[in-house]
């Protein structure tokens, strides 16, 4: 397997820690799920790749908009993540492999869609010319990644209260392997068109992370996305890191209703054509 570091961590690091959220991290991410399914638009029939499908989340329901006739497969490189999706039923033929380099012949899909599955190549525009080739002629590929951090307060802020007491986190290269590495639009085009892709379309658009309490979102906030890598880097003290949670969740307090919390955050819907 050609991504190897991605696939040590998401089996030993970040899929084990998100399953350990059970049902809240899904619950937090379920708008974003919903945009996907209107803009990537199953159809009874039609075969999909689900790329970096995780726990199944999006499998399940693309499944079942293209039943009885249709079919998903279903790819990603966590064995802990794979054995939750399996267990959840659903018509669904599920992958361990790398969809960067995995060969799927004789499939052709008319879909290729991924909720935050496909920021993780270590070699994106093999990844991308590879997936090309196994779409159909009239196919389409739609995918959503975040945008960039100065847009998502939901990391911002916990972010800086993070930096605040950490320090600043190593110096990486802004298109590294991980959550923010699709941030780019103008990168994410060059990608794809460089892939062999047409009608290359990436639309910023405003979404809720919703999340169940304070306390719950600031524990998240230390576990994901750039200020859970900060801690993972800095690896602070418990004392420093209860502290830090403490902050953050004073910090998101304005953004709290009577029955949830409603964050911020700005996510790149990305649509193409073969």
């Amino acid at each position: 397997m050609s991504n190897e570091k991605q696939a040590t961590y998401w089996n030993e690091i970040a899929g084990p820690k998100w399953i350990k959220t059970g049902d809240a991290m899904e619950a937090r991410l379920a708008n974003i799920t919903q945009l996907l399914l209107e803009t990537a638009a199953p159809t009874p029939g039609e075969n999909i790749l689900d790329i970096g499908c995780g726990t199944g989340t999006t499998a399940r329901p693309l499944a079942k908009a293209v039943a009885p006739t249709g079919h998903v497969t279903a790819i990603d490189i966590s064995t802990p993540m794979l054995e939750v999706a399996r267990s959840g039923g659903g018509a669904i033929t599920y992958l361990e492999a790398d969809a960067q380099t995995h060969d799927f012949s004789p499939k052709k899909f008319d879909l290729l869609a991924s909720r935050f599955g496909v920021m993780f190549f270590e070699d994106p525009i093999a990844a991308f010319t590879n997936l090309h080739t196994h779409l159909a002629p009239a196919g389409r590929l739609c995918f959503i990644t975040w945008a960039p951090l100065i847009q998502n307060p939901h990391w911002l802020i916990p972010f800086n209260i993070v930096r605040s007491h950490l320090g600043n986190p190593e110096p990486r290269h802004p298109h590294a392997p991980g959550p923010l590495a699709f941030s780019d639009s103008a990168y994410i085009n060059y990608i794809l068109a460089k892939s062999g892709f047409s009608k290359i379309a990436i639309t910023p658009t405003p979404v809720s992370i919703i999340g169940e309490s304070l306390e719950s979102e600031a524990q998240m906030s230390c576990l994901f996305g750039p200020p859970g890598a900060l801690i993972e880097e800095k690896k602070p003290a418990p004392e420093a890191r209860a502290k830090i949670q403490s902050e953050i969740a004073a910090a998101l307090a304005p953004f709290q209703t009577e029955t949830k919390i409603a964050l911020p955050a700005t996510v790149n819907i990305v649509t193409a054509c073969h």
